[in-house]
């Protein structure tokens, strides 16, 4: 098979996003340049993360044609591939649906940071409004943050998910666990904070 170690990374971090639970049946989808190449590896559409062989991982051109592999790229092969073109810097995109996440971005608010490591390691994740998936609108939308905040790391989808991008697949993957554990964790501060005397008051029994 041809471009085998590609197809085997990409399946590799697909199934470590769905071990995660960051995102659910057959959604989501992750893609990276072939390195040498101007060709890009995506996940099929419509293929379980935690089920993906090898022969899921379509390899496209720069207009999404399918140059490798058969079956139909992700339908948001187009907002993946624009992100590539746009940044030089990335080579690789992980788009899942983590619920923390998810919550943040539909309230409209961007990731709140909770630790130093948050702050260090993603800076400033920006959300964008809802589109249905696989719209020319939501392309839109994902690659005017990308545009207009040109150093970001990823950002929330309102009523859809994240985006993060990385100089490699393992590094996209690395961002999108940081942004879905700062979220859980910001939930957790804001629960907690509304019974801080109840816990202030509690001296360890």
């Amino acid at each position: 098979m041809k471009y085998l170690e590609t197809r085997k990374e990409l399946v590799y971090i697909s199934r470590m996003v769905q071990a995660k639970g960051y995102t659910q049946a057959s959604g989501g989808n992750l893609s990276c340049r072939v390195r040498g190449t101007d060709l890009f590896a995506i996940k099929k559409t419509a293929v379980n993360m935690s089920e993906m062989t090898e022969a899921d991982v379509l390899i496209v051109d720069q207009d999404g044609t399918v140059v490798d592999g058969e079956g139909i790229p992700s339908k948001e092969v187009n907002f993946h591939l624009g992100i590539m073109k746009i940044r030089r810097d990335v080579n690789a995109v992980v788009h899942c649906h983590p619920n923390f996440s998810i919550a943040f971005a539909n309230c409209e608010l961007e990731l709140p940071h909770t630790t130093v490591t948050s702050k260090k390691n993603v800076g400033r994740i920006p959300w964008v409004e809802t589109a249905p998936p696989g719209s020319e609108e939501l392309k839109n939308n994902v690659l005017e943050a990308f545009m207009e905040y040109p150093d970001i790391k990823g950002i929330l989808m309102k009523e859809h998910g994240i985006c993060t991008v990385g100089s490699t697949l393992l590094e996209a993957y690395n961002r999108a666990d940081i942004i879905e554990q700062t979220a859980k964790q910001a939930y957790l501060v804001m629960e907690i904070s509304k019974n801080r005397d109840f816990f202030a008051d509690d001296k360890g029994g």
